[in-house]
């Protein structure tokens, strides 16, 4: 099994951007040598207590810089806000510029914010998401891309440069809703799914969705079929961690309830996202624990991550050490190294 890392990153009031970026191409750097497997950042726009990673890729290419084996993977690329062409340059360029390490993560987002801010109407999101990546392949495997669709276009044009993986990186599909794990498994991808947004208790079944549009499409699970998002925190006692751990999470959910809106959910029903903004708010410690984490001593962990395995089938883990942005740099530098020194070798 393969350990990943994943970053989102959340600035509070009292920290900077510059340092922000700094610890995590540092830590970037540490998992590197700690023999982690990719590195995956998230793209978020104009919600700095919930991220301010605008642009992933620029951040990848410093850690490429800085790196020798590590992979780089986006998770995601939000397609609807990007023209597909641009976004293939610039993808096929870090994994020229990385000597072909890059992991292209796909996906739609779920917060009507970035698509304000970019003028794109959410409602044509899926739209948008399906032909975008249908365009992107198309340039990267044509010498000369033509494409006729609803939203894009190219007649003849040669895209340069491209990839130095062929036929091109891997892709893999952020699952969220259960229209994408079909559209996923129907098109034989890759995904990357759990953590808030599909929890353990949802998990199971929006995996039989995907594995049912598989075999409706007369398809076998890829390979590397599922990156499993898990929270994680390791330390030599769970008291320990948790006294570390918990007013960075608090601060997460606190972040995500800023930024939920009505048009989040299906037919904006108010009632409902009441609700759902309460429970973020009054998210335990606990609850975070049990329902998308594993946080404490690294036995602890291990047992966790053995059960959710065997449970799920993931054929990656990848760790979320830095939720919520204030555990500090040095105390997720030691979670990873104790993670990598007495929980993976279990897995190897």
């Amino acid at each position: 099994m393969k350990f990943d890392i994943f970053y989102q990153l959340p600035q509070a009031d009292s920290q900077k951007s510059a340092d922000r970026y700094r610890d995590l191409v540092a830590e970037a750097i540490l998992a590197d040598r700690l023999g982690f497997e990719t590195v995956w950042l998230a793209e978020v726009h104009f919600a700095p207590h919930f991220s301010i990673m605008p642009a992933p890729m620029m951040l990848h290419s410093a850690i490429a810089a800085r790196t020798e084996r590590i992979r780089l993977g986006l998770a995601v690329n939000l397609m609807p806000l990007h023209h597909p062409m641009r976004l293939a340059e610039e993808t096929a360029m870090l994994d020229v510029i990385s000597g072909g390490r890059v992991e292209f993560g796909a996906g739609r987002g779920a917060f009507p914010l970035n698509y304000r801010g970019y003028g794109v109407p959410m409602a044509e999101s899926r739209g948008l998401f399906e032909e975008g990546l249908e365009f992107i392949r198309a340039a990267w495997t044509q010498d000369r891309v033509t494409f006729h669709g609803k939203h894009f276009n190219a007649e003849q044009i040669q895209v340069v440069p491209k990839p130095l993986q062929k036929p091109h990186p891997p892709i893999r599909i952020a699952a969220n809703s259960p229209d994408t794990f079909t559209f996923a498994g129907t098109n034989g991808y890759p995904i990357f799914a759990g953590g808030p947004v599909n929890p353990f208790p949802v998990l199971a079944d929006r995996l039989a969705i995907y594995d049912r549009a598989l075999a409706g499409a007369g398809r076998a699970r890829p390979n590397d079929w599922f990156a499993g998002l898990l929270m994680v925190f390791a330390g030599r006692d769970r008291a320990a961690v948790r006294a570390t751990l918990e007013p960075s999470l608090r601060n997460y959910f606190n972040s995500v309830a800023e930024i939920v809106e009505p048009d989040t959910l299906a037919a904006g029903h108010q009632a409902e996202f009441e609700k759902v903004r309460s429970r973020l708010l009054t998210m335990k410690y606990e609850q975070a624990d049990s329902l998308m984490g594993a946080f404490g001593d690294t036995e602890y962990i291990a047992d966790r991550i053995a059960e959710l395995k065997e449970r799920f089938g993931f054929t990656r883990l990848v760790c979320w050490f830095e939720t919520g942005g204030l555990a500090g740099h040095a105390n997720v530098c030691e979670a990873m190294r104790l993670f990598a020194d007495r929980v993976m070798p279990r897995f190897a």
